[in-house]
C-alpha cells in the first residue's frame, strides 16, 4: 500500500503515518497538524466569478500547448428524475458507485426466442430454451437471460458456463461453442469465433429495425448528450438507448441486439481508443443520424495527435449514405475539417452565428447547481416543413433550465436539440423534455452526506477537458465552507501526460479552492514541478487506499468536494469514505 502526506510548503513527507509539512519549520511537528487543519476548515474563500462563456476553444498540436484547451462539453451518463439536484446519500446500503440514485430510462430490451437467435447467428438449436434478453457477462447476468460467451485476451467466456449459471443465476440458455456437462437449459451451438457471431446477431437486429438510429461520438460529452437526445426524441414514442457506458464493440452489439421492434428510435453511443474502431461500429449500426460532438485530447497514448483523434472520430461519417443527417459541432474546427459524403445533410450546432441550432445563452443559476439555457432554431424552413411539424406560430427560440452543475452541459443540450429538430420535433417540446434531465451516478452527481458535506461525484472517468469543466463547475458552486478538489490521475494520455496534469493543477490554484487532494504518481510529479505546495494546501497519496481512510479528517460541515479521476484510479472509494466519515 502506498503512503499519504499532508503538505503545506515545498516539502512532501512520505510516510506510512499521516504526516504534515509547513512552510514554517517551527510548526513541522505532526502534533500540530490537526490544529492547522482546524484553522483551514474555517478559512473563508472568495466566491469564484462565473465562467464568462461556455465554449472557449483553442487548438493545440502537442503536449506543450495542451494548457490552452478547454472543452465545449463533457461526457457523463444521465437519468430522468424529478428528484432535487442534491441527493442525500443513504446511510446504509452498497457502495456509492451503484446506480440506485435517480430513475434510469427504462431498459426494456427485445426478448429473443431460440429460433430467432439461431437464425441471427447462423447456429444450431441443440436444446430449446425460453425467450429472453442477451448478456455477455456472467457477473451481471439476470434471471431469464441467455449467456453469449465471448473470448478475450485473458479469458474465454465458455469457462464460466456451469450448472450454477443455470441454477443460481437463472440463465435460460447459452449461445456459443460448447456447454458444460449436465447442462439442461437452452443451447444454440455456434461454430467459430463467438465475437464474430455476436456482431452478426447485432447486424441482424439492426437490419430488421425500421426506426431511426442515431449514432454519436466525441472526445467528451457522449453519454450526457446521448441521454439528452433520448429525452429530446421522447415525443416520437418509445426511445431506446445505449445502457450505461456500453460504447465499446461488445456494448454496441448488445445495444443493437436489445432494440425493441416497436421502438421509434435508438440512440447508440460509439466510443473508441484506436483508429478503425468507430468505422467498424458504424458499419454494424448504420446510423441515419450521425453526430460528432468534438475532438479533444483523449486516448493520445494510442492516437498520438489531435489530427489522429479527428480522423478516428471522422470514421462515423465515412460511409454515410445520401439522405443521412450529419450533426456537427460548428464551433470545433477539427470537427468541421472532417469530410462529409455527398448527398448527406449537414446540421451545425454551437455558439457561432452560422450554426443551424445556436446556443444563445448559458449561465449558472440556483447557486451553480443548474444552468439557464437559451437556444435558437435557425434551421431552414424547408427542413422543418419536410416533417410537417413547425408553422409560423412555432417559437424560434426557447429558454429552459438544465438541472446539474456545469456550463458545459449547455453545449450537450444544444447538440441534442439539433438532432431532435432535424427529425421534426418542435422546439418547445424539446425544451420541456431537456428540462427533466438529471446527472447520473458518478457523472457530476451531487450528493449530500449526513455530515453536511456536498459531494460532486464525478468518478466515472477523466480527461483534460472533462477535468477543466468539473473544476470550473466547482468554482461556481455556492459554498458555506471550503471548496475541495480530490483528483486522481488521468490515464491514456501518452506524451501529453505530464503537461496535462500540470494544466489541471494550475486550474486549481485559485482563491476559491481551499484544499487539493491528489491520488497517483502523475499528479504528485506535476505538483512537485509546479511547486504547488508553496501556493495552496495539498494532500498527496500514491493510491486511493491510503487516502480514503483519512479523507474525512480534512472535511467539515458546509464543504463542497469534487471527486474525479480516471476509472482505473477507483475514486469512488473516496466518495464512500466521505459518506462514512
Amino acid at each position: 500500500m502506498g503512503s499519504l502526506s499532508w503538505t503545506h510548503g515545498f516539502t512532501v513527507l512520505q510516510s506510512k503515518m499521516f504526516c504534515y509539512s509547513s512552510r514554517d519549520s517551527s510548526h513541522s511537528k505532526s502534533s500540530k497538524s490537526f490544529c492547522r487543519l482546524e484553522k483551514l476548515r474555517h478559512k473563508p474563500h472568495r466566491q469564484a466569478n462565473p465562467m464568462p462563456h461556455i465554449c472557449s476553444h483553442y487548438l493545440f498540436s502537442d503536449s506543450s500547448t495542451i494548457r490552452s484547451f478547454i472543452a465545449h462539453s463533457y461526457a457523463r451518463d444521465a437519468v430522468i428524475s424529478e428528484s432535487p439536484n442534491v441527493e442525500a446519500i443513504p446511510s446504509t446500503g452498497p457502495g456509492l458507485d451503484s446506480e440506485s440514485f435517480g430513475t434510469r430510462i427504462s431498459r426494456d430490451e427485445h426478448l429473443w426466442s431460440a429460433f430467432e437467435i439461431a437464425e441471427a447467428v447462423g447456429g444450431e438449436v441443440v436444446r430449446w430454451g425460453i425467450s429472453g434478453t442477451i448478456s455477455t457477462d456472467t457477473r451481471r447476468l439476470l434471471p431469464g437471460q441467455w449467456f453469449f460467451p465471448i473470448s478475450g485476451e485473458n479469458s474465454d467466456g465458455h469457462d464460466f458456463v456451469d450448472e450454477a449459471l443455470a441454477g443460481e443465476k437463472g440463465c435460460v440458455g447459452v449461445i456459443g461453442n460448447r456447454v458444460c456437462r449436465g447442462w439442461e437449459n437452452g443451447f444454440i451451438k455456434v461454430e467459430g469465433d463467438t465475437n464474430a457471431a455476436l456482431e452478426k446477431m447485432a447486424k441482424f437486429s439492426r437490419n430488421r429495425f425500421r426506426g431511426i438510429v442515431v449514432g454519436l461520438t466525441g472526445s467528451v460529452g457522449k453519454t450526457t448528450t446521448r441521454t439528452m437526445i433520448a429525452l429530446a426524441l421522447g415525443s416520437l414514442g418509445r426511445i431506446y438507448q445505449t445502457y450505461g457506458n456500453y460504447n465499446a464493440m461488445v456494448g454496441v452489439a448488445l445495444t443493437l441486439i436489445g432494440i425493441p421492434l416497436d421502438a421509434k428510435a435508438a440512440v447508440v453511443e460509439l466510443g473508441m481508443s484506436r483508429i478503425g474502431e468507430i468505422l467498424a461500429k458504424a458499419r454494424i449500426c448504420c446510423p441515419s443520424v450521425r453526430v460528432i460532438l468534438n475532438v479533444g485530447p483523449c486516448h493520445l497514448e494510442y492516437l498520438h495527435s489531435l489530427a489522429n483523434v479527428a480522423k478516428a472520430k471522422g470514421e462515423l461519417l465515412a460511409e454515410a449514405k445520401p439522405g443521412d443527417i450529419c450533426v456537427l459541432n460548428g464551433d470545433d474546427p477539427l470537427v468541421l475539417s472532417i469530410p462529409i459524403p455527398p448527398g448527406t445533410r449537414k446540421v451545425l450546432f454551437g455558439r457561432g452565428v452560422g450554426c443551424d441550432v445556436r446556443l444563445i445563452l448559458a449561465e449558472n443559476t440556483d447557486g451553480g447547481r443548474a444552468v439557464r439555457v437559451i437556444i435558437e432554431n435557425n434551421m431552414p424552413t424547408s427542413i422543418t416543413n419536410r416533417f410537417k411539424a413547425a408553422d409560423k406560430s412555432t417559437p424560434k427560440m426557447v429558454e429552459f433550465k438544465i438541472h446539474g452543475p456545469g456550463l458545459h452541459q449547455a453545449m450537450n443540450a444544444c447538440a441534442a436539440t439539433a438532432v431532435a429538430l432535424s427529425l421534426g420535433i418542435l422546439l418547445p417540446q424539446i425544451a420541456e423534455s431537456l428540462s427533466r434531465f438529471r446527472p447520473a451516478p458518478m457523472r457530476s452527481q451531487m450528493l449530500l452526506t449526513r455530515s453536511g458535506i456536498t459531494v460532486i461525484n464525478d468518478c466515472y472517468n477523466a480527461s483534460p477537458p472533462s477535468m477543466a469543466a468539473a473544476i470550473e463547475s466547482l468554482k461556481n458552486l455556492d459554498c458555506t465552507g471550503k471548496r475541495v478538489c480530490i483528483l486522481g490521475d488521468m490515464l491514456e494520455l501518452g506524451v501529453a501526460e505530464a503537461a496535462a496534469h500540470e494544466v489541471v493543477l494550475n486550474l486549481c490554484c485559485d482563491d476559491s479552492i481551499g484544499l487539493i487532494m491528489l491520488v497517483g504518481e502523475r499528479f504528485l510529479t506535476a505538483a512537485k514541478k509546479l511547486k504547488l505546495f508553496d501556493k495552496i494546501d495539498v494532500v498527496c497519496s500514491s493510491d486511493v487506499e491510503s487516502l480514503a481512510p483519512k479523507v474525512g479528517e480534512f472535511l467539515a460541515l458546509g464543504d463542497v468536494v469534487l471527486v474525479k479521476g480516471s476509472g482505473g484510479m477507483e475514486m469512488g472509494k473516496v466518495v464512500s469514505a466521505i459518506n462514512a466519515s
